[in-house]
């Protein structure tokens, strides 16, 4: 009888082969990237940067496939549809959050899903018209002396956007206008010419129009200030840390994948995103990179779904 502790290398060894036999035949043939919007966004860019870098690591084509719509519900089905490993996809606070939670329910839960890794995170930032509030004291002073006046735009119904909106109305104890547009450069246009008196917009879009005088930035939604937003204090430094709130993107696939097959994209991006060159090409893209291992960034999906939730149960979203 063989001692139990060469049982254990045994089975490890065989466990090895197994995972390498099987990693023979994968990848054979083209994978699908999916960006689960329109070209041109910071999901796409970002995905931009890493699929030629995935095609490299992996030694087989990467296509990156546009599938926008219904709140990134659209794209991400399509790429659940396949259970082989060769669809991957963007997953991020919108189809992996707030789809789950208001509107039509889509055709795949958090269960379905397998997290590949984290890439970024990105934080939001209040931006007004120049010379409509001289400060943070002076929105918060008007949006609780005038309720249901202040309109804050945000980038669409339902949206990362429009629960933000929630949040800062419970976290400042201020009744706000929300006032949705279907995509984050309408958004800002309209906060750039008054149309809406504040907008809600992410750490990427406000920095350039910031920085060139188009928009002033009220707050940005963190624990501190960004480095490249000098001028912009942090809500949590203002007084308001139940207001401390970020967006993330990250890849993920069907989890009905062959389990060794997750093991290979998630080997690839950690090498891949562990590289300096691709961390300075996503931040170049205007996002901060963030790099979490898959099983990490399933929990940070989970964690975001229950904040999400607890805004939900305390607000009408349809609106």
């Amino acid at each position: 009888m063989f001692p139990r502790s060469a049982l254990k290398i045994l089975g490890s060894l065989l466990a090895g082969l197994a995972l390498a036999a099987h990693a023979e035949d994968y990848p054979k043939r083209q994978i699908e990237f999916v960006v689960p919007y329109a070209p041109g966004g910071s999901t796409d860019a970002f995905v931009r940067v890493l699929a030629p870098k995935l095609a490299e690591q992996l030694k087989t084509p990467v296509v990156i496939v546009n599938r926008p719509g219904a709140a990134a519900v659209i794209g991400s089905s399509y790429a659940l549809a396949t259970t082989d490993g060769y669809r991957i996809f963007a997953a991020g606070p919108s189809n992996m959050g707030t789809a789950l939670i208001v509107g039509p329910k889509p055709p795949y839960s958090v269960e379905d899903v397998a997290p590949i890794a984290q890439v970024l995170m990105n934080q939001m930032v209040l931006v007004s018209k120049n010379g409509r509030f001289a400060s943070f004291d002076a929105f918060l002073k008007e949006a609780r002396e005038k309720p249901d006046t202040v309109t804050i735009g945000s980038w669409g119904l339902r949206s990362l956007s429009h629960f933000y909106v929630e949040q800062l109305q419970q976290a400042l104890n201020i009744k706000v206008r929300h006032i949705p547009y279907d995509s984050g450069s309408k958004e800002m246009v309209a906060a750039m010419g008054g149309e809406v008196d504040a907008a809600v917009v992410t750490a990427a879009a406000a920095r350039t129009n910031i920085n060139g005088g188009t928009v002033s930035g009220l707050f940005v939604s963190t624990e501190q200030k960004l480095a490249d937003l000098p001028g912009v204090e942090s809500i949590k430094t203002l007084g308001y840390p139940g207001a401390v709130a970020f967006s993330f993107e990250g890849i993920a696939t069907s989890a009905k994948v062959p389990a060794e097959r997750i093991a290979i994209l998630r080997q690839a991006f950690d090498k891949i995103l562990s590289d300096p060159q691709t961390v300075a090409a996503i931040r170049a893209t205007g996002s901060e990179p963030a790099y979490l291992p898959g099983p990490q960034y399933g929990q940070q999906i989970r964690s975001n779904l229950a904040t999400l939730q607890q805004i939900a149960s305390r607000v009408k979203m349809d609106d």
